[in-house]
């Protein structure tokens, strides 16, 4: 998941770059499902290719499972030097060549009999993967190649909210900040996400068929809620499709996350909550609850709360057009 943008060569950018990548090194989760799919798929004397290599992890081992050629192509000219520093260590310098650039920019044959991508940010597809594995399916993998991932599911559930909104404690009135803090979607980690009932699925991606533009317009899911004064938030996470039998959930990694989208409080008691969600370009989205013959709908956008942010402020408006005496 090489998700820095390329900067200025700084000691500064590269504290930041470093502590980036030694976040999602530590991440066991990942680390272990993506290392199970490359043994399944890796074979001797294949060529690999590490698309959005990062740290070259993916890359270097690979070559450490018989690849005979890998490919790491890195945008970030500090990356680079990591990543042939990493294969250094390894043995595989001979084996693995680091390109810089965009993928989508770069002139290299067909001849890959395998892609590993990790270009899955915490809303699945906020970092392109599909246009970039799309690109490079058609111009760098041989016919019957593989791809790692080679699909993408995106996964919804209602759930408390991890933090409550507003101030915490309330030492100050900030009913106004939380009218406008539940159109931001937020991230959490893992271990405080609790979801109520049973995930329901979004949108599921073959990466192997899979042609930009993604339809993340009007995703929607249904469920059934015990009692809705419980539910703060919907939490949405991806499932990565690795290998056959291989599958990793971002939910499930710290790297990663859920990302999750606020809801005003809701009736107590059995409801059906209903979820529309649109990704881009920017997040909506539309909850509706059913429950003792009412049904309630609120829409949420970013758009909302940028127009009364940019409003006069309360006391504003009454002081237009008066004179000082």
């Amino acid at each position: 998941m090489s998700g820095e943008r390329v900067g200025r060569l700084s000691p500064e950018r590269l504290e930041t770059v470093l502590a980036y990548h030694q976040t999602l090194l530590a991440d066991r989760v990942r680390n272990r499902a993506f290392a199970a799919a490359l043994r399944a798929r890796v074979r001797p004397g294949s060529a690999v290719m590490d698309l959005g290599a990062g740290s070259g992890v993916w890359g270097v081992l690979a070559a450490r499972l018989g690849a005979r050629r890998v490919v790491a192509v890195e945008k970030d000219p500090l990356l680079a030097r990591v990543i042939e520093r990493l294969a250094w260590e390894n043995g595989v310098e001979d084996v693995l060549r680091v390109v810089e650039g965009d993928s989508r920019r770069l002139d290299l044959p067909r001849s890959f009999d395998l892609i590993v991508s990790e270009t899955v940010g915490s809303a699945a597809f906020d970092e392109d993967i599909v246009p970039i594995l799309a690109d490079a399916r058609r111009r760098f993998l041989k016919p019957g190649g593989g791809l790692v991932p080679e699909g993408l599911a995106l996964w919804a559930a209602p759930a408390p909210l991890p933090e409550p909104l507003g101030v915490r404690p309330r030492i100050v009135a900030d009913a106004s900040f939380r009218s406008l803090v539940v159109h931001a979607p937020s991230a959490t980690t893992p271990d405080r996400f609790r979801p109520l009932g049973r995930p329901a699925r979004l949108l599921e991606v073959d990466l192997l068929t899979a042609r930009p533009p993604l339809p993340l317009e009007g995703l929607r899911a249904g469920f059934r809620v015990p009692d809705g004064r419980r539910v703060g938030c919907i939490g949405v996470w991806a499932e990565l499709r690795l290998a056959p039998g291989v599958r990793l959930a971002t939910r499930r990694a710290s790297s990663w996350g859920v990302t999750y989208f606020p809801v005003d409080p809701l009736p107590g008691g059995p409801c059906r909550f209903d979820l529309e969600l649109s990704l881009l370009p920017r997040p909506r989205w539309r909850t509706t609850c059913a429950a003792g013959g009412e049904v309630l709908v609120r829409d949420y956008s970013p758009l909302f709360a940028y127009g009364v942010a940019r409003a006069p402020a309360p006391g504003e408006r009454g002081r237009k057009g008066r004179s000082r005496r």
